[in-house]
């Protein structure tokens, strides 16, 4: 453990994150392990699963000096016995994968969609759920106090480790299953290829694995894992970077790297927002299949999917931004045998059947098969949608400060009262919500700023039935905080 002062660890929306070598090191790969050991009151009883993306110090080989090394050699010393794969592997896997192995919890080495100069750690209990703030508190705790405080990582029984074949055809079949649970048949042929951009990623050999079971061609994109990903925007939902596929094919799809995120352009080239393609799979479930009973989302989320909700008597909740918030609503479907759907704008999903973690693989799969039973293409589809529910046009940037910014524009986020707000804005506000951020509503539009929990970004999501209405809001929302950060 070295002497200088260390980042402290801080778990964001979904672990915690930091550059590499900088605000995330050995040292806090260390920590994190100590504060997931302390989880456990019986270390050599516990087994973690293990997973990793192919970024920078993560290493299929276990050398000394890699991230993955410190993780597993730490978790072994303090107890915990482990397992982990021959290949990378991504986060959908490893939520799955607990239950499967019948293990009590997993972690993933991946900082995600965020650029390859990131690293960062995720932790998903039994439930296979990202970890609740109750349980992400008590590791940044005990882990900022191994950093302030650090000893010799010690236990009565060294913890296991095993190296195992990736589970790729048992998780591809679990995931199949999870389609045939809505009442999705599954087609014995496809008439047209799917494309897939894995951003040289985790993804690559799940979706070849895939490609065989389904009798599916797939033509994947950027396929050999690279811990730069190629120099290619790791976030799939920067919809610039997504090529378009030919119109012969399906859709022109994209993940991040480690697989828990997704992307789609429809086989015109248009973007399918991630609520617009559930919105395609609730109305095509509720007509020719099973009616899902509960729909999950963000305050973030375009709200096409109450819409939805709404006139097909589906219970909706909306949450504050984490795929975390939407573990009760699972358990509560799973309890009865129903199907929960949980979505977010940022492309995560999954249902209840299936894994309480994102998956980036189940929705455009479930997609697929739609087009193909239905006979009907996904600019067909999506159209449908508009015609049937309204159109909903969203935006989404991002806002840059400074790390000194930080604390004005979270107070001005969190304290200014909704006359100052229609002042700054000069628009009539119906409401305002400050339980995730600062989300403002009018009559026909919302508008949300909230920062990121890694970068020194806010990101302002904004949506109106009115295309000029929503670009507009954005970019005032923009104006406001830059005027109110001047004086900086």
């Amino acid at each position: 453990m070295s002497n200088k002062t260390l980042n402290p660890v801080s778990f964001g929306t979904s672990g915690h994150r930091g550059i590499i070598n900088k605000t995330f090191t050995h040292d806090h790969v260390t920590a994190i392990a100590v504060g997931i050991a302390s989880l456990f009151t019986a270390p050599h009883q516990t087994t973690l699963v293990i997973g990793f993306d192919p970024r920078q110090g993560n290493d299929i080989h276990y050398k000394p000096g890699s991230f993955t090394h410190t993780l597993i050699h730490s978790l072994n010393k303090l107890g915990i016995n482990t397992i982990s794969f021959s290949d990378y592997i991504p986060t959908p896997i490893i939520s799955w994968a607990i239950n499967y192995f019948k293990v009590d919890g997993g972690i993933i080495l991946t900082a995600s969609h965020n650029p390859p100069n990131y690293n960062g750690i995720k932790f998903n209990p039994k439930n296979g759920a990202p970890a609740p703030e109750n349980i992400t508190k008590q590791i940044e705790a005990v882990a900022n106090n191994y950093l302030e405080n650090p000893d010799n990582l010690t236990c009565d029984t060294i913890g296991t480790h095993s190296q195992q074949q990736a589970p790729l055809k048992a998780f591809s079949e679990h995931l199949l299953k999870s389609c045939k649970t809505l009442g999705l048949p599954i087609p014995k042929t496809f008439s047209k290829p799917l494309q897939v951009d894995v951003k040289h990623g985790a993804c690559g050999t799940l979706w070849q694995e895939l490609s065989k079971l389904l009798n599916l061609e797939i033509d994947i994109k950027h396929y050999e894992p690279r811990s730069n990903f190629g120099n290619i925007e790791p976030n799939p939902t920067k919809y610039d970077q997504l090529d378009v596929a030919p119109e012969t094919y399906y859709a022109s799809t994209a993940n991040d790297p480690d697989g828990d995120r997704h992307a789609v352009r429809d086989n015109q080239g248009n973007i399918v927002t991630p609520e617009t393609l559930t919105a395609i799979i609730i109305d095509y479930l509720c007509k020719n299949a099973t009616k899902p009973t509960q729909l999950a989302t963000t305050l973030a989320s375009s709200h096409i999917l109450k819409t939805i909700c709404n006139q097909h008597a589906i219970n909706y909740h909306e949450t504050a931004v984490g795929f975390k918030h939407f573990a009760p609503y699972f358990e509560q479907a799973k309890k009865h045998h129903e199907t929960c759907i949980g979505i977010e704008s940022s492309g995560g999903f999954s249902i209840s059947y299936h894994t309480f973690e994102k998956c980036g693989f189940l929705p455009i799969i479930i997609l697929t098969i739609i087009c193909e039973l239905s006979t009907k293409s996904l600019a067909t589809l999506k159209e449908e949608i508009e015609t049937n529910y309204g159109q909903h046009y969203f935006t989404e940037t991002e806002f840059k400060f400074k790390e000194t910014q930080k604390e004005t524009l979270k107070n001005y986020l969190k304290t200014t009262s909704k006359e100052s707000l229609e002042n700054d804005f000069n628009i009539t506000i119906k409401t305002i919500n400050t339980s995730d951020g600062l989300k403002i509503e009018t009559q026909d539009s919302w508008a949300l700023c909230r920062l990121s929990g890694t970068e020194p970004i806010a990101r302002i999501y904004s949506e109106s039935t009115h295309k000029t209405q929503s670009k507009w809001l954005n970019k005032k929302f923009h104006d406001v905080l830059t005027t109110k950060l001047k004086i900086i």
